[in-house]
């Protein structure tokens, strides 16, 4: 269903659209947004004092071009607005304070989490929000909201993780209402996958608001995130990107056992151990830590010795790239992200065999599939949750009936 719009909402997504262009153009002048944006340099200039009333946009410099005045370079203040992201993983949890221009000011983490009490958790987390704001030295009231970016799907209706596979005690905990009571504003929680997209998005700006985008999130779990032409698919219930059954569906030709080979290092872990590259008792299902610590374990014996356990990452690799090619099929994709927790570790196996993949001639035509690493380094989940928060306030969109709050104070 399709609502109207006030003035004042007009005016917001004007706003928005000035944003939005200097984010896509960097540092540029009126002439060149007012291309971009489509409005006119009347407006676009109105729109541009009052932003720099409110201290978002500021002059850079000038610049003479011939005879005529000289071109005022407007950009973004970075430290205008900031947001908070949290990433909960089963071993670690990430918090991370981002400014307007998706650099990381402050972050923190804690390997300390309750796996039984999610509620200890969630206090500790807000108590640490808290200390990072005032130790970076920015004013409470310019930041505009938090998000929590979790693995697994999410209930759309009460925001909590569904049936958390690695977490059980925490399905069905409402993570994002305890966090905004601690907070004093409304805590949405999203899935990590959507959370990356979203985060690479606003970190990298530039052409990749206009580029049809892959994420491939690579963590406990492996997932997608999907951007068209800018903008995230959030899928019925904000749950897109699921790929657990295209991996199997892969792996199920190259394994006789019934139902495939799944990716995920828990998984690859524990071949390692049946295969007698990896010693010692293996990890429980639930021992979180026990299977990174393996799986990282597994990587540095194939970076260094090669064999046996290379093939392992290398087989992989393969059936990564094979799910990969199915989704840029599908979205006719031009850009493929690929990061996460395990990214920069199983790098050197999984990227060479991506990049072959995607350029083998293909049914969605000849346009080819770049190939990137994140441009959010290692902290993907927490930096995207906070771009959540960004993306929502000052990405141009039509308003829609039902959204959620993810504001704190400021504009």
């Amino acid at each position: 269903m399709r609502a109207g719009s006030s003035l004042s909402r007009v005016a917001k997504y004007n706003e928005n659209v000035v944003i939005h262009s200097l984010r896509r153009l960097g540092p540029s002048s009126q002439g060149p947004i007012a291309e971009m944006s489509g409005l006119s340099v009347q407006t676009v200039s109105a729109i541009l004092r009052g932003l720099a009333v409110r201290g978002l946009v500021r002059e850079l410099t000038t610049e003479s071009v011939g005879r005529g005045r000289p071109r005022v370079i407007i950009d973004l203040v970075a430290s205008a607005r900031y947001a908070i992201g949290f990433h909960i993983d089963p071993a670690l949890v990430t918090t991370v304070l981002l400014d307007m221009k998706g650099t990381v000011v402050a972050s923190s983490s804690q390997d300390e989490v309750d796996l039984d009490h999610p509620g200890r958790t969630v206090e500790d987390l807000a108590q640490g929000a808290t200390r990072l704001v005032r130790g970076a030295g920015v004013d409470r009231g310019r930041v505009v909201g938090a998000c929590v970016a979790s693995p697994g799907p999410i209930d759309p209706v009460t925001q909590a993780p569904w049936h958390s596979v690695w977490m059980p005690a925490w399905t069905g905990f409402p993570v994002g209402r305890a966090l905004g009571t601690h907070l004093g504003f409304p805590v949405p929680v999203v899935k990590d996958t959507l959370a990356a997209v979203i985060g690479e998005n606003w970190v990298r700006g530039g052409e990749s608001l206009d580029a049809t985008m892959v994420f491939v999130y690579l963590g406990a779990g492996t997932g997608v995130g999907l951007s068209l032409n800018g903008e995230p698919v959030r899928g019925f219930s904000g749950n897109a990107g699921e790929v657990g059954a295209m991996l199997v569906a892969v792996g199920a030709r190259d394994d006789r056992r019934a139902g495939g080979i799944d990716n995920d290092p828990a998984a690859v872990v524990a071949k390692a151990h049946e295969s007698g590259i990896l010693d010692e008792p293996a990890p429980g299902p639930r021992d979180r830590r026990g299977v990174d610590r393996d799986f990282r374990r597994l990587c540095a014996i194939a970076a260094r010795d090669g064999g046996d356990a290379a093939d392992l990452l290398q087989q992989a690799a393969v059936r990564i790239a094979e799910m990969v090619l199915m989704a840029t099929e599908i979205v006719d994709a031009d850009m493929a992200v690929f990061g996460g927790p395990y990214w920069e570790l199983v790098r050197p196996w999984y990227e060479p065999v991506a990049i072959s993949t995607l350029a083998a001639p293909s049914a969605r035509g000849p346009h080819p599939v770049r190939v990137f690493s994140t441009a959010m380094g290692a902290d993907v989940g927490a930096i995207g949750a906070a771009s959540v928060v960004l993306d929502q306030r000052y990405v141009p969109r039509a308003p829609r009936r039902a959204s959620p709050v993810v504001g704190g104070s400021g504009s």
